[in-house]
């Protein structure tokens, strides 16, 4: 019996091509884009869980002044952690990380320094709270001594190659030997940790002289990421509100007020883009929320089209069921054969879908750089997502004609009661339903993509062409005058200048600024960068008013020390933006020689304090990316008396840096660095990386958006195929009575078109919400102008049109004496 339907079935689809054919390939799509936006968004949604106990895992965050949060703790936090919750956390680790120059003497390059940045220092407890898999070697003693290190498998194989790693040394900046001990697999792409070296905090605190027997003392150094792991029979949410009050014992308790820690648990960190400061690029969960919801719309699209077009066939092939019923057909037998026909078609579309997907996905992590991992032999949830997909989809589908149907009486079904039209209403309404969600993501897309190059064209109050940045090291820094002579010598280079932080992209150090006179409570964090004589002119940025630093050193100012250790500065000179006007109550011209002071305090003790007057007022530019607004920054000297503040060389070509001009470059860089690595970057394309999340959004979008119209559209030709044979007599007739070939077009189409407006009604309305709530993320924004909704209305309109015109054109141009004769 089951054979006989399966065989009906068959027969049927391919007696009706057309239908077949735009539902299976629907159908398919649907599924497709389906799978791949939810394997990706699943793939973002598992960072961190691979570790032992995930859901007890925490990092201590903070949020200051109630206005930023901030992804890393001060150094004091760990060890006042372990002391007032003993017993509630199971471990406490805190981790930092630095930039050092490697080599390794005996091994494949001995000769050669890498410039390595995924260097970390941990406490002890750091492989007893992660699941990070050691392939080789031990932890044993690693975290606890000084000067051994555990490295992944690509820090091996870069230094050490096809050559036992374990015992092998690592020379670092300083001349400091590292024992390799272990080596860890390659870190999951799963995780928001990012390093190749890890070695204990104990050799952290022999770097900078500290006691290595002494807990941390400061909230503010080092900056430190800490995770703690609590035990089981606790709240963590409890510890969390507790982390406060605890604080305040420790601290200034004012200052504690400012600075509120508290616990965010390991697994939410890649998808909470709230924090200054994380390790890794995390990504916003209304990003993620996006991309399912545009999973589920494809697929509902798919699915309505394979219902609305099942039941225009079904409709159609009334008859067929009245002659069955009167020749003896059970009802059950009927509903069998329908629902074994939406079951074989869509098992089709499931099979063709899948092979999409595995098609597409290669491309699609390629182009965007992505991972899409899709293993459905092993992972049971996709199994559970094709599975509901085909059985729903096929039940949704065939219930109509299966249940509806077949259960009518014969003699109403062969004398044409007036089934077809209320069920024509269901069919409009689905085809509404289509266009509103396919024209929303239209504009959603369409949104998306002119923020992101908004974002990407609009000047950042720079000029960054022609402009590299190379990172220093502390042995770069020892001969950074001779080099930045010996660069600026180099035909073709404009330009050669020291800066802390790169334009467009580092805020800077964040100490408390005041000046005399201010009123309590105005006192606040405020950006410092420091910047060579000339910078401003060489990025093409104006002054407002006053000057820039000059070469002398006469702005330098007069360094001292507090209590034998800490920094101080008198009469140094300082420029601010003009976002720091309006903070100071002055104009550009009142500012100058303005007194200013940027210290750092804690428990009432001065860490750094250094003191001087304004010597010029720059022009805003953005000291990082168009997501944020244009913060208030103070400047001071590369080269000021307290320290070398000169993190980057900025390189700047007038002509463009060609490849001859860079391997220039890097022969100074070397023959000057005794070997160094020029670690450059081109600025602009820096900058155009922060903006990488963006850009894969409007592409993700822009291409699923054609994907809906795609689908409606297919769903919208079917229909019409549907409306133009139902109605064939009719057109006919028409034709006969001497109205016009585009008259019937006319008419066929208009009825189709009223759908697609009231389609508009809904969707616009809805895009211009949700995009307005997404666009909030950012400071700089573009307007939700006018086009965008005539954009998408017209895109709407005219492929909706072309859809239904190109059948209407093919019925309204047949013989009508055909049509009626056949009819």
């Amino acid at each position: 019996m089951i054979k006989n339907y399966l065989k009906i079935a068959w027969r049927n689809l391919v007696r009706q091509k057309s239908f077949s054919l735009i539902n299976v390939l629907g159908l398919s799509l649907g599924l497709a884009c389906c799978l791949i936006l939810l394997s990706y968004v699943k793939q973002e949604k598992t960072y961190d869980r691979f570790h032992p106990d995930s859901d007890r895992i925490f990092r201590v965050v903070q949020e200051v002044q109630s206005k930023n949060s901030w992804a890393w703790a001060g150094g004091a936090v760990a060890p006042m952690l372990r002391k007032e919750f003993e017993g509630q956390l199971d471990e406490v680790v805190s981790l930092t990380q630095i930039s050092t120059y490697l080599y390794a003497p005996e091994g494949i390059n001995p000769e050669e320094r890498f410039r390595e940045d995924r260097f970390i220092f941990s406490d002890e407890g750091f492989d007893e709270i992660f699941g990070f898999e050691l392939i080789k070697g031990s932890w044993d003693g690693v975290l606890e001594n000084t000067y051994q290190v555990v490295i992944t498998e690509k820090a091996a194989q870069k230094y050490f190659g096809n050559q036992d790693p374990i015992d092998q040394v690592l020379i670092s900046t300083g001349d400091f030997a590292f024992q390799v001990k272990g080596v860890l697999k390659e870190l999951p792409e799963n995780t928001h940790m990012a390093f190749d070296f890890i070695s204990g905090m104990n050799t952290f605190k022999a770097f900078n002289e500290f006691p290595i027997t002494s807990d941390f003392g400061s909230f503010w150094w080092p900056q430190t990421y800490t995770y703690v792991k609590v035990n089981e029979q606790q709240d963590p949410y409890k510890v969390s509100e507790a982390i406060p009050e605890i604080n305040g014992n420790y601290r200034n308790p004012e200052e504690a007020k400012s600075y509120v820690h508290f616990l965010q648990p390991i697994t939410d960190i890649h998808t909470n883009a709230g924090f200054q400061g994380e390790w890794t690029p995390p990504i916003a969960a209304k990003t993620l929320w996006i991309f399912l919801s545009i999973g589920i719309f494809v697929l509902v699209l798919a699915c309505i089209n394979f219902i609305n077009l099942a039941t225009a066939r079904a409709i159609k092939r009334m008859k067929e069921i009245g002659i069955r019923k009167v020749n003896g057909a059970q009802r059950g037998q009927l509903i069998a054969q329908f629902l074994a026909e939406s079951f074989l078609i869509n098992a089709l579309s499931i099979v063709i879908g899948l092979m999409i997907v595995y098609l597409v996905v290669p491309l699609v992590e390629t182009s965007l750089d992505l991972r899409i991992p899709i293993d459905l032999v092993n992972d049971t949830q996709l199994q559970v997502l094709i599975i509901s997909v085909w059985v729903l989809s096929s039940l949704l589908a065939g219930i109509f004609p299966a249940f509806y149907l077949s259960g009518l009486k014969p003699e109403m079904i062969l004398k044409q009661s007036p089934l077809s039209r209320s069920k024509s209403l269901l069919r409009k309404g689905l085809v509404v339903f289509q266009f509103v969600l396919s024209t929303l993501l239209v504009f959603c897309a369409s949104v998306a993509y002119f923020q992101h190059q908004y974002l990407s064209d609009a000047s950042m109050g720079f000029d960054s062409n022609g402009l590299i940045s190379v990172k220093m090291g502390e042995l770069a820094k020892e001969k950074g005058d001779v080099l930045k002579q010996e660069l600026a010598k180099i035909p073709g280079v404009s330009s050669v200048k020291f800066t802390s932080d790169r334009p467009g992209i580092d805020t800077g150090w964040n100490p408390t600024a005041d000046y005399p006179g201010i009123k309590e409570g105005d006192t606040k964090n405020i950006n410092v960068q420091y910047v060579d004589a000339g910078y401003f002119e060489s990025l093409g940025i104006p002054m407002v008013s006053g000057r820039e630093f000059i070469e002398d050193g006469a702005d330098r100012g007069i360094h001292s020390l507090m209590r034998d250790r800490f920094p101080q500065l008198d009469q140094v000179a300082m420029i601010v933006n003009e976002a720091a006007l309006e903070w100071m109550g002055k104009d550009a011209n009142t500012a100058l020689q303005s007194e200013l002071r940027v210290f750092t305090e804690e428990n009432g003790e001065l860490f750094s304090n250094f003191k001087g007057t304004v010597i010029g007022v720059v022009q805003d530019y953005h000291t990082r990316d168009m997501r944020f607004s244009i913060t208030p920054t103070i400047y001071l000297p590369a080269k000021n008396a307290a320290f070398d503040g000169t993190s980057y060389t900025l390189i700047k070509s007038e002509e463009g840096i060609s490849p001859e001009l860079l391997t220039e470059m890097q022969a100074t860089w070397k023959e000057i660095n005794n070997g160094l690595p020029f670690d450059y970057k081109f600025l602009d394309e820096d900058i155009a990386q922060q903006y990488e999340q963006q850009s894969k959004t409007s592409t993700l979008l822009g291409s699923f958006a054609f994907l809906t119209l795609l689908i409606s559209c297919l769903g919208l030709f079917g229909l019409s195929i549907f409306t133009a044979e139902s109605r064939k007599k009719e057109i006919g007739i028409r034709r006969v009575l001497g109205a016009s070939s585009l008259s019937i077009v006319n008419k066929l189409t208009s009825e189709f078109l009223i759908l697609v407006g009231i389609s508009l009604l809904v969707a616009l309305p809805s895009g211009y919400l949700l995009m307005k709530e997404w666009l909030a993320q950012f400071a700089f924004k573009v307007p939700l102008s006018v086009w965008f909704f005539v954009g998408s209305a017209s895109i709407s309109i005219l492929l909706a049109y072309t859809t239904v015109s190109f059948q209407s054109f093919r019925t309204a141009h047949a013989n009508p004496v055909e049509s009626i004769k056949n009819e």
